[in-house]
């Protein structure tokens, strides 16, 4: 009998409904799936106060590890690991981050196939590029990436999901849809359960990814990758402004996080018009060195 372990962490619960749509036809058809969720030792409430979310940006952008409570796996050695993940502040959770930097992790994904879930609002590729190369250096054979995103525009989806993360409400509003990935969308990631299944048969996993693909298991937007470098250049410079004087003075902390809390909601909402335009222009201009990166990204 073939054996997955689910490793992931949800703050919410929709990371744990897609990983539970893909993987309720793989228990159906015998596959024994094993669950790991990654729990820290100090929880991260939901919904979010407004200091408490903007507070854990410098960590997140640094890949900051926190303390886990201690799990271990059922038992193994499994046949595929599937490694499911949120994204905070264009990287990796804190949680999943912290775990990828544990020892445990070295034990677990050695020889062994990894396929990473992601939910995402919209922009994932650099959180991405950062686990699958941990994922290798700890010794585990990166095979597939699935992503499940909020289909709704930028900057709707950045409406909801303000919402949602400060009021704990998800429910469709005004002419605002429902905030973070759909329903429909969480069930149709039971489409990737019969690939899944032939390669755990056969033990190949070459082109398994072509084949996830060919399902609409990502994709990456021009505008919105050239968009998110552009982001992660000034996530580096708002990190370095919030703890300018921490060392110092550790109350200055609060004190620009507080002004950041402001700073970053206004900008999003009064250049993101200007800036999406402008990446989209870029993106036709470089269209074919673009292409050839973004082939170069989903490759596997």
């Amino acid at each position: 009998m073939a054996k997955i372990l689910v490793i992931h962490y949800s703050q919410t619960g929709q990371l744990t409904a897609v990983l539970k749509a893909m993987c309720a036809p793989l228990e159906q058809a015998g596959v024994r799936v094993d669950q790991m969720p990654i729990t820290p030792v100090t929880p991260y409430a939901f919904p979010w106060t407004r200091m408490r979310f903007f507070g854990v940006f410098p960590e997140a952008v640094n890949g900051d590890p926190v303390p886990l409570r201690a799990a271990d796996p059922p038992g193994g050695p499994y046949d595929l690991i599937i490694l499911g993940y949120t994204i905070w502040y264009l990287n990796p959770s804190i949680p999943i981050n912290s775990f990828l930097k544990q020892a445990q992790g070295a034990a677990l994904f050695q020889h062994t196939p990894v396929l990473t879930v992601i939910g995402a609002r919209n922009m994932w590729v650099h959180a991405q590029q950062k686990v699958r190369a941990r994922i290798s250096a700890l010794g585990g054979r990166p095979v597939g990436n699935i992503v499940a995103e909020d289909r709704s525009a930028n900057m709707v989806s950045l409406v909801t999901i303000i919402r949602w993360m400060f009021w704990g409400r998800k429910d469709a509003f005004l002419f605002f849809p429902p905030a973070g990935i759909r329903e429909a969308d969480i069930a149709a990631n039971a489409r990737f359960a019969p690939i899944i299944l032939d390669h755990l048969r056969t033990g190949d996993w070459q082109g398994f990814n072509e084949r996830l693909l060919e399902l609409g298991s990502a994709r990456i937007k021009p505008a919105l990758l050239i968009l998110e470098k552009r982001a992660l250049v000034l996530f580096g410079k708002y990190r370095s402004f919030i703890l300018a004087k921490a060392e110092r003075d550790p109350r200055s902390r609060d004190r620009r996080v507080a002004i950041f809390s402001i700073v970053l909601p206004i900008g999003a909402f009064i250049l993101s018009p200007i800036t999406v335009l402008s990446t989209f222009l870029l993106s036709l201009f470089k269209r074919r060195a673009i292409e050839r990166e973004v082939g170069e990204l989903l490759r596997y």
